[in-house]
């Protein structure tokens, strides 16, 4: 009798225990008090939000950035004085309900726009530096790197299926993924690319696998993916794990370039649950998620491979 307790108690913690080799649960950014200019905000101190309805983020140094469809806005969140500074000079040229976010090394603002069929480039006071479009190329973009060898900025588009890269300033420069005899297409309808300081990794709602690329357009690997459904994001840790939101499961699937390794969080309310996640951002050892429909911005502890712990 003593020894089937043992074994149900293992049982219940196995699962538990098994997800938490790769991600635990942190924290959640459900409220935060906004910032207002004028001589007003000086004496009643800052306006207190809750987030309602957050559609992307992107996370660097200690800053997180986010769209909320619903307070309709771009905010920048300042994760040590717990303050928000609302971008609404950017917020206000953005033409999609869905636009997501990218943060530069450089910190530099990228808003990525499918509706106006461009990637526009902002300082973080919200100044326009460029544009990025090619009426030719670019139909509906839905995420971007940047070359660390020269700064080019590559953005995947949903619309043709293919990478088209341009230079820092905005000239049109390449293709790259374009379905060709004997070779392979980056993606039949994109839904979200990630870099690492090598690599591509798209990923696309019919191409049930994760496309590798260099940066030069050479198509390296397919990863199968069958245990996502339907995959809305996608980012890539530095240890070389993918990270692929699946809007079917309401779960996070995991990666590596061996192919799936886990699976994390389940549908509903409440800690390790998600209800529609809508964009994935990682900044260091920090996953952020976009969670919908639970109102918040859930972050995730990434935590190193076994054999780094024990190196």
């Amino acid at each position: 009798m003593f020894r089937f307790w043992i074994l149900l108690v293992c049982l219940m913690i196995a699962p538990f225990s098994a997800r938490s080799e790769i991600l635990e649960e942190f924290d959640s950014i459900d409220s935060f008090r906004i910032i207002n200019g004028g001589w007003l905000s000086s004496l009643v101190g800052t306006e207190f939000e809750l987030i309602e309805s957050p559609v992307s983020v992107a996370a660097k140094d200690n800053k997180v950035y986010f769209i909320d469809d619903v307070l309709m806005g771009l905010f920048s969140y300042d994760l040590v004085s717990q303050k928000a500074s609302n971008l609404k000079t950017i917020y206000k040229n953005i033409k999609s309900n869905h636009a997501r976010l990218f943060i530069s090394d450089d910190q530099e603002l990228f808003v990525i726009d499918s509706f106006a069929s461009q990637v526009s480039k902002y300082d973080l006071v919200g100044n326009l530096i460029t544009r990025f479009y090619n009426p030719l190329n670019l139909n509906a973009p839905v995420g971007m790197c940047i070359n660390p060898l020269n700064n080019h900025v590559l953005i995947a588009d949903a619309f043709f299926g293919h990478v088209i890269e341009f230079s820092s300033t905005g000239d049109p420069l390449a293709l790259h993924g374009i379905k060709e005899k004997g070779g392979v297409q980056a993606g039949s309808d994109i839904v979200g690319m990630a870099c690492t300081q090598k690599e591509m990794f798209i990923v696309s709602k019919l191409t049930k696998s994760i496309n590798v690329f260099s940066f030069s357009g050479e198509f390296l690997q397919k990863i199968p993916r069958s245990e996502v459904r339907s995959p809305t994001a996608v980012a890539v840790d530095s240890y070389g794990r993918i990270y692929i939101s699946d809007d079917f499961s309401d779960q996070i699937s995991i990666y590596n370039k061996s192919g799936f390794l886990k699976q994390f969080g389940r549908s509903g309310v409440g800690p390790l649950h998600f209800r529609e996640i809508k964009d994935l951002s990682i900044d260091g050892d920090y996953l952020y998620v976009a969670d919908n429909m639970n109102r918040s911005i859930k972050t995730l502890t990434i935590m190193p491979p076994k054999e780094r712990i024990e190196k």
